[in-house]
């Protein structure tokens, strides 16, 4: 039927068109290329340590400001709002690009899957920016009351449902803030507490159980950014505060970030600076320093695969330049400072007993709310805890001393993790502490 001439034609334009297709949809369409261009998944701004008069490339006011918020039910939206309110600065508040999911466990009740069939698209969560679902069908009091947070606040909201179980609840979390490019996750602890209004006590009032505490732990070993645990104990903001500029009515909110050092506390204190530049919160940034009698010890933390992360402290593996952190540190300190000048108040506190300071700072009463970083690369001082029981490991030593049921802290709690692929692997340790000598010096904070 067709001529020598005619048939090569064709065999060469299928060969071509053939060929030509992964080139063309890979110009069009390259995931690998857009991860790469997406924006830094985490707060800390990028210091030069080579030029201390640098001024820091600070995301505060070039970047759009995107959270996702994990919701159990609707005891943790009114303390979620409020965090979040407390995070928009004057200089970010039309920049902050709320996601919020709703975490609903699939169990094997016909209303559960039903709801699954309506909500999931793909096998992913489905987003609704639309009223496309009956609100009683997706829990209500969680959808209003983030509706009238977007209304009222003027924020952006685009409302999530997740319904999986929890062994993989963490996939549909880290999908969700990998593909809007979220800044940072926020996550409700598995237990909440109030202030009972006759006794003055604080008790737990929600308790979900060891399964819902191990879609945190999972989430923040797997978050592609990084992650806020917040311990709610009753922090909030007066509604004129929420919603309204120029409110001067209600008290005014006492917020303390605790400063050790190291990438953790570092993610911690520039959530503080978002939080001091709203117009209702006063921060303080307390640094704890070691007495000469800690910082004379070399503590060096060994792996022990014996142990269990679930009742002990992990820590990065990864080689890290200690006086490099150091420098970190000292540099993130003094921007902080520069920035904050005459806003914040700053202070250095030696504590010969960490585990009692910070015991006594959130059983003061002082502050509403302390952030504090989870330190997975530590210092010599919080390395001191590694031998420490733990009640709740993945909250790092510092975190899991202030979220202690029986521990009289009254102060609400953010536990502050950075996105950071050097730090992704954690084992736990054993502690072994010798005495300073001079030839050891610049090990004080090997891990």
């Amino acid at each position: 039927v067709l001529n020598d001439e005619m048939f090569a034609i064709l065999v060469l334009m299928a060969l071509f068109t053939t060929f030509i297709t992964t080139p063309l949809v890979m110009a069009i369409f390259n995931p690998g290329r857009d991860k790469t261009q997406s924006p830094k998944r985490k707060l800390q701004p990028e210091l030069s340590l080579k030029d201390p008069n640098a001024t820091p490339i600070n995301p505060l006011n070039k970047e759009e400001f995107r959270i996702l918020a994990c919701a159990h039910g609707p005891r943790n939206v009114s303390g979620l709002i409020n965090l979040i309110e407390a995070t928009r600065s004057t200089a970010t508040k039309s920049k902050l690009k709320l996601y919020t999911m709703h975490l609903v466990e699939l169990t094997e009740r016909s209303s559960s899957i039903m709801m699954v069939q309506r909500l999931r698209r793909n096998g992913l969560p489905f987003t609704n920016p639309t009223d496309r679902v009956s609100r009683a069908e997706v829990h209500d009091r969680v959808a209003s009351a983030f509706e009238t947070y977007a209304q009222l606040g003027r924020v952006m909201v685009r409302p999530v449902t997740s319904i999986s179980p929890l062994s993989t609840m963490h996939d549909d979390i880290g999908h969700v803030a990998e593909g809007k490019k979220v800044t940072m996750i926020i996550l409700p602890f598995h237990k909440m507490w109030r202030r009972e209004e006759e006794s003055g006590e604080i008790r737990v009032v929600e308790n979900l159980g060891h399964s819902w505490r191990g879609v945190n732990q999972k989430v923040l070993k797997c978050a592609p950014c990084s992650v806020a645990v917040f311990v709610d104990r009753g922090f909030k903001l007066g509604q004129a505060q929420l919603y309204d500029e120029g409110s001067s009515l209600g008290n005014e909110q006492r917020v303390c970030v605790v400063f050790f050092g190291g990438p953790d506390d570092r993610e911690a204190l520039e959530l503080g600076a978002r939080m001091a530049d709203h117009p209702m919160i006063r921060v303080t940034v307390i640094r704890f320093t070691g007495s000469p009698k800690m910082e004379g010890n070399n503590v060096k933390l060994m792996p022990s695969p014996e142990k269990s992360s679930d009742s002990n402290y992990t820590f990065s593996l990864a080689l890290v330049d200690c006086a490099e952190e150091r420098a970190q540190d000292e540099a993130m300190v003094e921007d902080f400072r520069n920035r904050w000048d005459g806003i914040v108040e700053y202070g250095e506190r030696v504590a010969n007993n960490i585990e009692e300071a910070v015991q006594a700072l959130g059983r003061s009463g002082e502050y509403n709310l302390i952030v504090v970083g989870k330190g997975r690369f530590p210092s010599t001082m919080v390395a001191e805890l590694a031998d420490r029981h733990a009640e709740h490991a993945e909250l790092g030593p510092i975190g899991d001393i202030l979220s202690s049921s029986n521990s009289g802290i009254v102060s609400s709690v953010v536990v502050v993790q950075q996105h950071d692929l050097a730090h992704a692997e954690e084992v736990p340790v054993s502690k072994v502490v010798v005495q300073h000598e001079a030839d050891a010096h610049d090990a004080n904070n090997q891990v």
